[in-house]
């Protein structure tokens, strides 16, 4: 299945590409859903898988303003991930 979503989105690089495809190749219309939903979910897999490589290349992006432009780390801030919670303001350096 995933060459013909491979395949699929080689040829025809519009939106629609998955039902265009799966309604050439099947003639009733249940068959034609189950195939749009399979090869979605295969599409929508591989984004993920994408997505997860991305992040383990780069963990700073998990967490909003730590990326920042031309590859650049913006430093932990003296509080990220202390508890803010508990304890008097003279305890408290956050």
């Amino acid at each position: 299945m995933l060459e013909v979503l491979l395949a699929i989105a080689a040829t025809q690089p519009d939106d629609n590409a998955i039902t265009k495809y799966c309604m050439s190749k099947f003639e009733h219309w249940t068959d034609r859903a189950a195939c749009g939903q399979q090869l979605r979910q295969i599409e929508r897999e591989l984004e993920v898988e994408a997505l997860r490589k991305f992040l383990k290349e780069n963990p700073h992006y998990r967490y909003p303003g730590m990326a920042l432009p031309n590859g650049k780390i913006k430093p932990l801030d003296v509080c990220w991930g202390s508890d803010k919670t508990y304890g008097t303001s003279k305890e408290r350096r956050c």
